[in-house]
């Protein structure tokens, strides 16, 4: 039996979802590395990686409805990326608030949709993926992933290359 692992912070949706940061091991800090791991309410889940195919079908799923709004979530991570610093020590790290959830579901309260994921789960993953790419220097699937989403927004992408982009290991 392998040893349990605790996170070192856990954050809670409003749909009851639990979001543990656990420490990672890549990269050039592998000590400010961290790995995010999902707990989701009910009985015999289990605790599981979110993959990037989950906010990214759910913004998919808003967009017949709300595409401006979700173009205007998109580039506003996009631009919160590119002025975003990575984690300086384990102590920022571990004491980190969210800088972006809470202004996202206040501008953005009107998408929220039954049986999609809740809006600040969503923007909980993508602040926490923008941060954790920014450990290191010259990473970009995360960011690249942001800018085909919106590529597809505009009309200048088909939607099964975003779904493409959001597959573990793609380049």
């Amino acid at each position: 039996m392998r040893p349990r692992v605790v996170a070192f912070k856990t954050l809670k949706t409003q749909d009851g979802t639990l979001i543990g940061l656990f420490q990672g091991n890549r990269g050039m800090r592998p000590d400010l590395d961290f790995v995010i791991k999902i707990l989701i309410p009910g009985n015999n889940k289990k605790l599981r990686p979110p993959t990037h195919t989950f906010w990214v079908v759910d913004l998919l799923l808003k967009i017949p409805q709300f595409r401006n709004e979700v173009r205007e979530i998109v580039q506003y991570y996009i631009d919160y990326y590119a002025r975003t610093n990575p984690f300086s020590s384990v102590q920022e790290r571990n004491s980190y608030q969210l800088e972006t959830v809470e202004e996202i579901t206040t501008r953005y309260a009107q998408i929220e949709q039954p049986y999609t994921l809740s809006l600040d789960y969503v923007a909980t993953v993508i602040e926490l993926f923008c941060k954790n790419e920014k450990i290191n220097p010259g990473a970009y699937m995360f960011r690249d992933l942001l800018f085909t989403l919106r590529d597809y927004i505009d009309g200048n992408k088909h939607y099964t290359e975003v779904l493409q982009a959001a597959m573990p290991g793609y380049r």
